[in-house]
């Protein structure tokens, strides 16, 4: 998977060759040159050019994905990248403990298992808008663990 960098160890009122910012955010330099090439600012009048780290930063912030939260009948695919409708609204429950359990449902797209935590005390709720089935986990073998 492809790493993210994150501008947690640039100083914003540091310049930065190509090389530097690399160093830093833990990138490749062609990663670099292609951000320029894509709109990250940089002064490119002398080589080497150099990066202002407050537009660093800012252009990483520019491009941080923004959080996709669930809806209760909702599950995050893995494979699709965005929450989804569980496949013909059903899902399974499987109680973990006394306030919580996983439900399990298969995503309406692609038909990847998808997850999901949620607390008994929306069992309810989640029973008007789809059809849930609750499953009861398999023991374990030590019950003292």
């Amino acid at each position: 998977m492809a790493r993210r960098a994150h501008g947690r160890a640039l100083r914003l009122h540091r310049n930065y060759t190509v090389d530097e910012a690399a160093r830093v955010l833990g990138v490749a330099e062609g990663s670099i040159r292609r951000w320029i090439k894509n709109g990250l600012p940089a002064l490119q009048e002398r080589k080497p050019a150099l990066i202002l780290g407050g537009d660093l930063s800012e252009f990483l912030k520019s491009r941080k994905a923004t959080k996709r939260k669930c809806k209760l009948n909702e599950c995050y695919c893995f494979s699709c990248r965005v929450p989804r409708q569980p496949a013909f609204g059903e899902v399974e429950f499987l109680p973990l403990n006394a306030t919580s359990g996983n439900m399990r449902a298969i995503c309406e797209e692609c038909s990847t298992l998808m997850h999901k935590r949620v607390s008994v005390m929306k069992l309810d709720e989640l029973k008007a808008i789809l059809a849930v089935t609750i499953t009861q986990g398999k023991e374990r073998i030590n019950k003292h663990a």
